[in-house]
């Protein structure tokens, strides 16, 4: 006999109750683990090698003691560690980040116009490799140990055991230098050009670091989503679907693919801070003005107040993409339960 109606909303209330109150908890444990990352990375930061005074004079051989002093002072080079850490924080509670030492800006205002170019690669990059790698690994859960099977699985491992920098490398000597059918790096070699032209040559220098980026993420995701896909297309429900006469591919993408996409949305959700990650060195090699070369030149120049805006919206989205992973299990597996108890 079924519940009465009335024990419904009752539920739907309690289940939303349960939600709101686990993303408050998650949120709220954000707060240290951003403040012990942010420590973290500012020692890590302060300790480097080089000197950031002779990078910012190009080890000129005319600068005075006095003027290397100066600069150090108005900088605060010449306080603790600790010390700068807590001017530096108490800044950024107030939400001033300061400014580049190398660009003579404001931080933000750097950041600002360089996360456009990595939102726009870094999302291409997602979407593209969603679209390729979940047919290729449901193709191989559905065809094990055929001959596609075997070839997606050199590719990934080939993908895999290759450093990102040297794949990028030789796309541009490919592609770039022996056959000339793409530019090598940048944004646009056109900056004359207006309409249809400039979104010709802006996809031309958007391909090489596109398909680099996505390659790289491809080959992380096919042998799990095939995984999961073994691991659901053998499950007893789907054995019951086909008992039942359902069609073949009714049973694979209404039954088997829905449940195996549930592990993969943590996947993806905590792949997307590992994918601006990656460009850090997608974008240096192919000269992307993005957040990624942003961060490799603030890390190199020792300019600590760029390094760790960057570096800090690095970890927020690690630790944003980590609840997002489990707000979506709540949406696409209604047997999970947040919090103590049923």
């Amino acid at each position: 006999m079924g519940k009465p109606a009335t024990e419904l909303p009752e539920r739907v209330r309690k289940g939303k109750g349960m939600l709101r109150s686990y993303v408050t908890r998650r949120l709220l444990e954000i707060i240290p683990v951003l403040m012990l990352l942010t420590v973290l990375l500012f020692t890590l930061i302060e300790l480097a090698p080089g000197d950031p005074l002779l990078l910012m004079f190009g080890n000129n051989p005319n600068a005075t003691p006095e003027e290397m002093a100066t600069l150090s002072k108005y900088y605060g080079l010449d306080q603790p560690v600790p010390v700068r850490y807590v001017k530096w924080l108490s800044k950024v509670l107030r939400g001033d980040f300061g400014s580049s030492r190398a660009y003579h800006m404001p931080v933000m205002s750097i950041v600002k116009q360089k996360i456009p170019q990595t939102v726009l690669l870094t999302t291409l990059a997602l979407i593209l490799s969603i679209l390729v790698a979940l047919p290729i690994g449901v193709y191989s859960a559905l065809k094990p140990y055929s001959i596609g099977d075997y070839v997606q699985t050199f590719l990934v491992y080939l993908g895999r055991s290759m450093p990102g920098f040297w794949f990028g490398l030789m796309t541009i000597i490919i592609f770039a230098v022996k056959l000339r059918w793409l530019p090598a790096g940048g944004m646009t070699g056109m900056e004359d050009v207006r309409g249809w032209g400039a979104f010709v040559d802006g996809l031309k220098h958007l391909t090489l670091p596109l398909a680099v980026l996505t390659f790289l993420q491809v080959t992380g995701w096919v042998r799990y989503i095939r995984s999961s896909m073994l691991d659901t297309i053998n499950a007893d429900y789907v054995r019951t679907a086909r008992a039942k006469g359902l069609k073949e591919r009714t049973v694979i993408y209404k039954h088997a693919l829905r449940n195996a996409l549930i592990p993969v949305i943590t996947l993806v959700a905590l792949d997307m801070p590992g994918l601006l990650g990656g460009t850090v060195i997608v974008e240096t090699v192919f000269s992307w003005p993005g957040m990624g070369r942003l961060l490799y030149d603030a890390i190199m120049n020792k300019d600590v107040n760029l390094a760790m805006a960057c570096l800090l919206l690095l970890g927020l989205l690690t630790v944003s993409g980590s609840l997002l992973a489990d707000i979506a299990y709540a949406v696409v597996d209604p047997r999970v339960r947040y919090g103590q108890g049923k």
